[in-house]
């Protein structure tokens, strides 16, 4: 009985692994191995600021329902300092006196002018007397760390500046909102926003690849995108 000559045996394909979320192309295990180091140096780079922005979006979103109480900004200095009536013709000059007095480069909030209770240049009853208020003008600079607030009666020779300083606790969610903060704070923010937007969609496509199909990973995306629209429908206008 002779042997007959059969054909050489073809090497067996190592699979690759498959991410239902990418191209075809892209779908092997360098891909895998990209998305691994891209989720993982951005969750390095990314985690002291993941937790600071969780723990004050936590604090912000329950601070009128659930009233979890941080602390208020505590006075800590107030002063009244001798100016030149000369010096502060408006709100505005008033706004700059404080920075060039202070030392200050942030920009002060919204102004407020309060000429009376009653209404700018007309007279009240203050214990069965008749007068009539002058005007107060007020600034404030709004940092992360506190505020300071100017108080100026128009023609006097005083202002009166106050200091008020936040708590551990206010310093973390005026960091999450970026108050008093210029655009250095923005961009860092920015990139944070990056990172985190990409750690999630490098998640998606690591756990979609380890753990069931396109389908599956689409239904429970969906439901959760659903989930949320539906939590917030009663707030709508």
């Amino acid at each position: 009985m002779t042997n007959t000559p059969t054909a050489s045996a073809k090497p067996a394909r190592k699979r690759e692994a498959f991410l239902p979320f990418l191209p075809k192309f892209m779908s092997g295990t360098k891909a895998l191995r990209w998305l691994k180091r891209v989720h993982a140096w951005t969750g390095l780079w990314g985690a002291l600021i993941f937790l600071m922005m969780g723990m004050s979006g936590f604090l912000l979103n329950h601070r009128s329902t659930a009233k979890i109480d941080t602390g208020a900004p505590k006075e800590v200095s107030s002063v009244v300092l001798e100016v030149d009536p000369a010096a502060i013709g408006s709100q505005e000059d008033l706004g700059t006196w404080a920075q060039d007095t202070f030392g200050t480069s942030i920009v002060p909030r919204a102004s407020k002018a309060e000429p009376a209770r009653q209404g700018k240049g007309e007279s009240a009853v203050f214990m069965n007397t008749e007068v009539t208020p002058i005007e107060v003008w007020k600034q404030s600079f709004k940092g992360p760390n506190g505020s300071l607030l100017v108080e100026y009666a128009k023609g006097s020779t005083t202002v009166t500046a106050t200091r008020t300083a936040e708590n551990v606790f206010g310093l973390i969610k005026n960091l999450h909102k970026g108050s008093g903060l210029g655009i250095l704070w923005i961009l860092f923010i920015d990139l944070t926003a990056g990172a985190l937007i990409t750690m999630s969609l490098t998640g998606a496509l690591l756990w979609s690849q380890l753990h069931g199909p396109r389908l599956a990973a689409i239904g429970i995306a969906s439901g959760c995108l659903m989930l949320g629209l539906f939590a917030s429908l009663p707030n709508f206008i």
